[in-house]
């Protein structure tokens, strides 16, 4: 049998799960060969015939991110319901699908849904010592800001299928990765014992801030976008960024583009409103303002120094 992962990737299956045909479906490998799919949910619900649903066992788990309250129940092995249960907008659903899983749709659902196999997971681990765990807790109705961010980010990306979109859900899906393994693992009770107090950030939370910023130079970068790509909250992320660099992003970010327009400077025939685009700055009256308070000097003036 063919993995969810893969149904997914080839014909979005998931969405055929939840009898929603041609669901929009995205898909991207964001480590070594592992896939993350995410898939839009959209289905409207009779009151008086709910919507049977039943995954298939997979070495994955199934993550709902729910975009307005719905409810629904669990279908029971011998076919039986459990109790009905709100899930409200901004909560989520983690299940391991090794045995598969089996719910009762009994209202209208709008949710992403992500499908995350362990190899994945083991990838994330091989890459991010810090962040080794030997599984993930479900969790269900529990509202989590950092999935929110994440999804939130997420919805134009099926909108505009593109390079750079496929960039950007790279980059998220490492960072729900990350958030998984940082608050989700549970570790054995040797490294529970010997694991030292989380910074706010995690190494790879930091890692994937800066990497975005330095991938988006030259873009309109806000704190929530650059939060969005760590996974995090922009008042996390701001608090965290400034604990592990001692700079807030901000000052961070105009730093960085600050060295990217020294070395594009030493290029005699580019003009300061060339630079100024390339780096992220609105125009070369913005770049000459930053450029003074980081050096002191004018850029024309740092310019003529380095190439006299």
């Amino acid at each position: 049998m063919k993995s969810l992962e893969t149904f997914a990737h080839e014909k979005g299956e998931v969405g055929r799960y939840f009898g929603i045909a041609g669901a929009p479906c995205l898909t991207t490998v964001p480590v070594k060969s592992a896939s993350l799919t995410v898939t839009r949910l959209r289905r409207e619900v009779s009151g008086s015939v709910p919507v049977p649903v039943r995954l298939p066992a997979e070495n994955a788990y199934f993550l709902m991110l729910y975009l307005s309250d719905v409810s629904h129940c669990d279908i029971r092995l011998d076919g039986s319901l459990t109790k009905a249960k709100l899930y409200p907008r901004g909560s989520v659903c983690l299940v391991d699908l090794k045995e598969g899983a089996s719910i009762m749709l009994l209202s209208r659902l709008d949710s992403l849904a992500f499908v995350i196999p362990y190899d994945l997971f083991d990838e994330m681990g091989d890459l991010l010592s810090d962040l080794t765990a030997c599984g993930l807790h479900c969790r269900r109705g529990e509202v989590d800001a950092m999935i929110g961010y994440v999804g939130q980010a997420l919805l134009p990306l099926f909108e505009r299928p593109d390079l750079a979109a496929a960039a950007t859900l790279r980059h998220m899906a490492i960072a729900l990765c990350t958030h998984l393994l940082h608050d989700y693992g549970h570790l054995s009770g040797m490294e529970a014992a010997c694991r030292k107090p989380p910074s706010l950030l995690s190494d790879a939370q930091l890692k994937a801030a800066k990497d975005f910023v330095l991938e988006n130079l030259q873009k309109n970068l806000s704190i929530s976008l650059i939060a969005a790509a760590a996974g995090v909250s922009p008042r996390h992320l701001s608090a965290g960024f400034r604990e592990a660099t001692g700079y807030t992003p901000h000052q961070w970010l105009m730093h960085v583009r600050i060295a990217r327009a020294k070395d594009l400077l030493s290029q005699r025939s580019l003009s300061l409103q060339t630079i100024a685009h390339r780096c992220g700055f609105s125009d070369h009256s913005h770049l000459s303002r930053a450029f003074l308070r980081e050096t002191g000097m004018s850029p024309g003036a740092w310019r003529g120094y380095r190439l006299q």
